[in-house]
């Protein structure tokens, strides 16, 4: 499957009885609670398997296309036969399971600069990649998405933003954000 950005893939609360794996580019996985708020649950890249992956008859998750994405779409019954398949699935869960151990370990005891820099630091080794000032995270996220990943409110996802790029910590435009000084993200996770 070849799909755009924003495409949606399927919503939560509906039918999903197909298994998905990220071929190219990123998905986003999204979740809403009873009073209609809600956030992204993951951001998956190449690699990852996301769907009824656990035989649920209805999605417990809304997965979107996060740009130009490519898709290999299996039902759960051709994914119980290969074991080369089931091998990727339970790596794919098992990296998931570690990044939302670690997200919840950060809203429980990291304030919130610590939570937005453990978020950024994630997403260089998810969606990352060298460039010449640093680590760029290759995937295009509002301000609005960086403050669910780290669960703190946009306006200090900004502030915060803004204030690392005045210290020469971060450069980012609407296309892309980079990580100039990476140790120093480190230590604020100390």
């Amino acid at each position: 499957m070849n799909l755009r950005n924003q495409s949606l893939i399927y919503r939560q609360g509906e039918p999903c009885s197909a298994v998905y794996c990220v071929l190219r580019g990123y998905v986003k996985l999204t979740r809403l609670n009873r009073g209609g708020g809600g956030g992204i649950v993951a951001l998956l890249k190449a690699g990852d398997w996301f769907g009824a992956l656990d035989g649920a008859a209805v999605s417990a998750e809304s997965a979107v296309a996060k740009g130009a994405v490519q898709l290999r779409r299996l039902e759960p019954a051709a994914l119980r036969a290969s074991a080369d398949d089931s091998a990727a699935v339970i790596a794919s869960l098992a990296r998931r399971q570690r990044l939302l151990e670690q997200r919840l370990e950060a809203l429980l005891f990291m304030d919130v600069r610590a939570r937005l820099a453990a978020v950024l630091l994630d997403l260089t080794e998810i969606c990352g990649q060298h460039c010449r000032h640093g680590h760029e995270i290759d995937v295009r996220l509002t301000h609005q998405e960086l403050a669910e990943l780290s669960g703190v409110s946009r306006p200090v996802v900004t502030a915060t933003l803004n204030r690392w790029r005045s210290e020469k910590l971060v450069a980012y435009t609407r296309e892309y954000i980079c990580i100039e000084q990476r140790s120093v993200f480190a230590k604020l996770l100390d």
